[in-house]
């Protein structure tokens, strides 16, 4: 089991697991480092080991607390970097 968490790891699958996307509403992000990209149309978040870059309409930054942020808008699609 501890070489499959591995690869998947490796393959940055684990990243999948720091987020979840409501349609129309917003998303919540885990584990945020910082921001490195802002505007109503791209967020760039940096995480420990990879970036995710959101595309959408009216977004906007809201609750950031112990490295978890919330952002409003319509997500129209997440990119792991």
């Amino acid at each position: 089991m501890k070489l499959l968490e591995q690869i998947l790891s490796e393959l940055g699958a684990d990243t999948l697991k720091s987020f979840s996307v409501v349609p129309d509403f917003g998303g919540y992000f885990r584990s945020v480092k910082g921001v490195s990209e802002y505007s109503a149309e791209k967020i760039v978040l940096v995480l420990r080991k990879n970036k995710i870059v959101i595309e959408g309409e009216g977004l906007t930054l809201g609750k950031y607390f112990e490295q978890d942020l919330f952002i409003k808008g319509k997500i129209k699609g997440v990119k792991i970097d």
